[in-house]
Parts: C-alpha cells; structure tokens; sequence
C-alpha cells in the first residue's frame, strides 16, 4: 500500500530554512548581521510559525503539517513545533548531532544529482546518504529529500528534449538512492514541465511497499506577489497533487510567507494581519486540494 492510501489527510510540509536570506531580502542587512539583526530575523521565522500554528486552529490537522527549518535561526521554531506535535526538519548544515540535539521529526536535504555522473563522485554522495539514512534508522529521524536534476547536453540529445530527459534523470535517481540503501521517509519535486511523469516517480517511490510519501513543490517564486489568494501555478500543482495517485501532499516554499514578511518589517501591516495571511494561503491549498481529489477520480 502507498502512503496516500494510509494517510486520509494531505502532508504539508512548509519549508521555513535559507531559500530566502531574510537579511538581505526582508530586513535589507548588508554586511555582518549584528545579534540584534539574529534576533529580528529569528522572530520572523516566529511570525512564519505563528501562521502555521493559526492554519491548524482552524482546520488543519496538526498531524498533517511540518515545517522545515534551519537549526542556526529556527532553533525556536522547532522547539515550538515540537510541544504542539507538528512535525519538524531540519537541515543538516550544521552538523548532524546539532539536529538530533533538537529532536527533529525529519532531515531536509536539497540534492541536485547527476545519475550519469562519475561513479566515483555518486559512490561518496550515496554512501554519505546512506550513513545519515542509517543513522536517522537509529534515532527514528526519517530524511526528506528534495530532489532534482539538471540534464547535460548529451543527455537532452538522448531523450529528446530537456524534460523528458529530467523526468528520466530523477527516476533513476531514486532507484539509485534505493539500491544504494538510501531510505526517504518523504521525496519532493518540482512537477513543472515533467507533470506526466510524476505517477511514474510517485511509484517508484512506493516500490516495493516503501511507505514514503511524495510531495510535489510549490510557491518556489517567492517574487512573483501572491499575498492572500493561490497563484495560478499553485493552483495547478495543488489540483495536481491532489488527483495523482501516489502524491501525498505539497512542499510549500517561501511565496507563502515572503511578502508578509517584506509588508511586516517595512510597517505596511501589523503581526497579526501578517500570521492571519499565512494562515490563509496554507489553508486555500489545503482546502483546494482536498476539493480536487474529492471532486476527481485519482490516477
């Protein structure tokens, strides 16, 4: 059985880590943040939290939520997440037994991989997942990664074209991590340009009775401004996720949060009209997706 059978509510998981240098692009830093600058950028990751938080009050089940965020400046978010028992990631950049220290839910990874790379250069990667896999076994700590693959030249020439070629490339990317014993308690990726491929990733994710799930990302562009209401593209990958069979969820970036943050520190809104709006985008996408995948036959 896969993940989306088990699981009756959709998985979110908002990412809250460095796609976004709330130095430089919200609080307009330059240089060498001062602690007084730590502090500020740490209280917004708080007004992020604060919207999730919201979101699940009204609605949301708290065991359909996590939030991924940095250990250095979302120390406190993951400690306040934890008492509320929403799920929890972290990434590892600053080290291994600092995440476990926090008694996260789940190891967030980026990985851009190449499966017609070296094998050397694969071999060390996969043996480097392999040891964080195992070692999350031991803790209970599960891996979230985040995958994608950027085509070369001859590759695109093999397959046809840039997307098939990527589509192809993540595929056997994930039987690589399996072979390799590399176990991923949720896989992400980004559905655009490849959206007929994404039931053939989400089984093999699932191969085998692998009980991960699978998550398509969305509100990656944060510059675009979609400040209450769901962007057209979001509205797609929502609607998507929901009637693909094998999809469990969505992996939220920072259009969700970005431009409150941006109208909250220039004092265009108050704090509480900034976690208001974050709540409410959360809780359009959940809605629109348990709308989609009631309203359609699931393939």
């Amino acid at each position: 059985m896969t993940g989306s059978i088990e699981e009756p509510h959709p998985f979110f998981v908002l990412t809250l880590d460095e796609r976004v240098d709330l130095y430089a692009d919200v609080l307009a830093i330059t240089g060498k943040p001062s602690s007084a600058n730590r502090e500020q950028a740490a209280d917004l990751k708080r007004v992020v939290f604060e919207g999730v938080r919201t979101a699940v009050k009204q609605g949301i089940p708290r065991s359909s939520v996590a939030i991924w965020v940095d250990g250095d400046l979302g120390e406190s978010v993951l400690l306040r997440a934890k008492a509320m028992s929403i799920g929890t990631s972290a990434s590892p950049g600053s080290g291994l037994e600092t995440v476990k220290h926090l008694f996260v839910d789940y190891i967030g990874i980026q990985l851009s991989f190449d499966p017609d790379s070296p094998l050397n250069t694969r071999e060390q990667l996969l043996k480097q997942l392999d040891v964080l896999s195992g070692s999350n076994r031991e803790g209970s700590i599960q891996l979230i990664i985040e995958l994608d693959s950027t085509p070369t030249a001859a590759q695109i020439d093999n397959f046809g074209n840039s997307m098939k070629a990527r589509a192809n490339l993540l595929l056997k990317s994930i039987e690589q991590f399996q072979d390799a014993g590399v176990n991923s308690g949720l896989w992400a990726f980004d559905p655009k340009g490849i959206e007929s491929y994404i039931p053939t990733l989400a089984a093999q994710a699932h191969i085998d009775g692998r009980q991960s799930k699978v998550l398509l990302s969305t509100s990656n562009d944060f510059l675009t401004r979609n400040f209450n209401e769901l962007n057209a593209d979001e509205k797609h990958i929502t609607r998507l996720a929901a009637r693909t069979h094998g999809v469990d969820g969505l992996l939220i970036g920072p259009g969700a949060y970005y431009h409150q943050l941006v109208d909250l520190n220039k004092g265009r809104i108050a704090r509480d009209e900034a976690i208001l709006s974050i709540a409410n985008h959360l809780i359009n996408m959940s809605e629109l997706f348990e709308k989609s995948r009631a309203a359609s036959p699931v393939f």
